[in-house]
């Protein structure tokens, strides 16, 4: 039976050497075998500080099984202990991010039937995955062309003159053609994946809906696929609607050392960095309603390359300048720039790196922006920062606001109630952007320029 740890990012967890596997009042019991394993993991992606008497997780979220242990990692978006009393929420908060940005890849996610609580992301993400693609398959099956080899009595498409030798078979003829047909890679790899899920869920539920997919793929050969099978799959505007489940399988199948004689899982691995969902999912947000943001006209668009920091005398560029989020409108452009860091009023400039504001000045001067903004996320700043920088422009001086804000991840979003909460308090923020904008012309006159602390 495979023990369940949820741990969080950046908490140090006391670990110890034992015979099995488990997790309880906040401490490890790992094998030698399971420490391994994790090492391992550990090499190709480092999403783990392993101590002596200590594990403590990254910058990464997600799940990973080893052994007979899966550890959940999951963001604190609580200051202090806060985060270990609203696990639930948590949970549900990340699972969301992800089903609005391209982690997933599938956007349909039915929380309400899951007990997050109780559930580990492992058998979430199998869930998920069940979930959509029984929808989508009850709707329609994809056939496609798949290119045969056989031997026929009749000729069809081409012939294999080089096979076509024995004077003895002549009325046998070797063909090479196509046929359309269920049984394809991408229904293969769909079925071998739900064959090797549906043998690892715990939830009744999930078993279930996977067998039920088996049952309507059963004119599909159950084979194993390899990865780079499932990478010669090739998606147009018949087949696109498979393409996000497809993704899902190449994870699984990719992080996983299950096969078809195994009984278990010995190895899965499905890790995010946090602060690339935090930038994916704050940029999905306001690309699907600019309007409610920025107001009419406006265009956002997210990790575009603007440009070069500088040329080489040869001519060549070097250094690309790609913000996060660039908002283009009546008004002239604005930047944001996403940090997935908690502020400090206490230290010097909020802590907020002088590196960041650097690149935040390279970007408003390269696009003559209007005004800038480093979004990070938090859950009891009081207070805001504002600066400004000031560049030479034609010979006159003008000021460009640089405004270092916060916006909260705690609120419930799988609640309508939490998600507009959300929505409101970042439309706040950003509003406050497009106000000191306005309030800055490009060729005002100015005497201040961005605090040194910066």
């Amino acid at each position: 039976m495979t023990s369940t740890a949820t741990l969080f990012e950046y908490v140090a967890y006391p670990y110890e050497v034992a015979g099995r596997d488990s997790f309880s009042e906040g401490r490890l019991h790992l094998t030698e075998e399971t420490l391994d394993r994790l090492d391992t993991l550990n090499e190709t992606k480092r999403f783990l500080d392993i101590g002596r008497h200590a594990l403590r997780p990254l910058n990464y979220v997600g799940v990973v099984k080893a052994g007979g242990i899966t550890l959940q990692i999951l963001p604190k978006l609580y200051r202090g202990d806060a985060y270990e009393r609203h696990r639930t929420t948590i949970a549900g908060n990340l699972l969301t991010m992800l089903s609005c940005t391209e982690r997933l890849s599938i956007r349909a996610m039915d929380l309400a039937g899951l007990d997050v609580e109780n559930t580990d992301l492992f058998e979430v993400f199998m869930a998920f995955f069940a979930q959509n693609l029984s929808r989508l398959l009850n709707s329609t099956q994809k056939k496609a062309y798949t290119r045969e080899e056989r031997e026929l009595r009749v000729v069809r498409e081409r012939i294999d003159v080089r096979a076509y030798t024995n004077p003895a078979r002549l009325h046998i003829i070797p063909c090479t053609f196509h046929e359309y047909t269920v049984d394809n890679i991408l229904n293969r790899t769909l079925k071998y994946t739900c064959h090797l899920m549906a043998r690892t869920a715990r939830r009744f539920e999930t078993v279930k809906t996977l067998r039920s997919i088996i049952a309507l793929l059963d004119a599909v050969t159950l084979t194993p696929v390899t990865v780079a099978e499932v990478d010669t799959i090739t998606f147009d505007r018949l087949n696109r609607r498979f393409e996000p489940f497809v993704r899902i399988c190449r994870i699984f199948l990719s992080s996983s050392t299950l096969t078809l004689q195994a009984s278990d899982v010995e190895t899965f691995s499905l890790l995010i960095p946090m602060e690339k969902l935090f930038e994916e999912f704050i940029a999905a947000v306001l690309i699907d309603d600019p309007a409610y943001f920025f107001g009419r006209g406006v265009n956002v668009s997210a990790q575009g390359r603007i440009g070069h920091l500088v040329q080489k005398r040869s001519g060549g560029r070097l250094f690309s300048l790609i913000p996060d989020l660039l908002a283009e409108g009546p008004g002239g452009a604005l930047v944001i720039d996403t940090k997935y860091k908690l502020l400090d009023e206490a230290e010097n400039a909020y802590d907020v790196s002088q590196a960041d504001a650097y690149q935040m000045f390279a970007y408003v001067v390269k696009i003559r922006a209007k005004a800038g903004m480093l979004l990070y996320p938090d859950t009891e700043l009081k207070s805001s920062l504002d600066v400004s920088y000031e560049v030479k422009d034609e010979g006159k001086s003008r000021r460009i606001p640089l405004l270092i804000r916060s916006v909260r991840l705690s609120h419930a979003l799988t609640t309508r109630e939490g998600w507009e909460a959300f929505r409101d308090e970042l439309a706040g923020v950003i509003q406050e952007m497009v106000d000191q904008a306005a309030d800055y012309s490009p060729e005002e006159m100015c005497e201040g320029t961005m605090p040194a602390l910066l």
